[in-house]
């Protein structure tokens, strides 16, 4: 459990450079840089979310979709809701604060349309970590399709690895 945590952070810390040289270097993400998010994005939402674990043929391809559906399930879907959740609670809690009496109907619509901006937020964020997850080799199927990606995101950024 211990080490989870360090590669945990190690992956956080990594991301946060990338995007930190980004707005530092170009002063946002550039073009090239968010067709490539894109394309990563797409393709962990078309071979690992949209997908059934049990509809890969091969062991290895089971257990790397599993592990990469449940890292994405608590990486972006519990913490954009843990996220919500707090921002809603604060926003009834102001909003009984100004009116002086119980309410809670901010705490819907404030919910969802931070849990949506959250979760995409996350998703960009994490989305280079949920795609090294399915390098699993050309041989299987998600490993192909990775490859086909990969070498168009290179060919977008201009480099010889990812």
């Amino acid at each position: 459990k211990r080490m989870s945590l360090i590669v945990r952070a190690k992956a956080d810390a990594q991301a946060q450079d990338y995007f930190d040289a980004l707005y530092k270097h170009y002063g946002g993400i550039p073009a090239e840089h968010q067709t490539a998010i894109d394309l990563r994005m797409r393709f962990f939402t078309k071979y690992v979310l949209n997908r059934n674990v049990n509809d890969y043929k091969s062991p290895v391809e089971k257990d790397w979709m599993y592990v990469a559906k449940r890292e994405y399930r608590y990486d972006v879907n519990i913490r954009a809701a843990s996220d919500a959740g707090a921002l809603a609670i604060g926003a009834c809690m102001g909003r009984m604060f100004m009116l002086k009496k119980f309410i809670w109907w901010p705490f819907a619509p404030v919910f969802a349309a931070t849990y949506l901006y959250r979760q995409r937020q996350l998703f960009v964020f994490h989305n280079k970590k949920f795609f090294d997850m399915c390098n699993v080799g050309e041989q299987y199927e998600v490993g192909f399709a990775r490859l086909a990606v990969l070498k168009r995101c290179n060919a977008l950024l201009d480099r010889d690895d990812f």
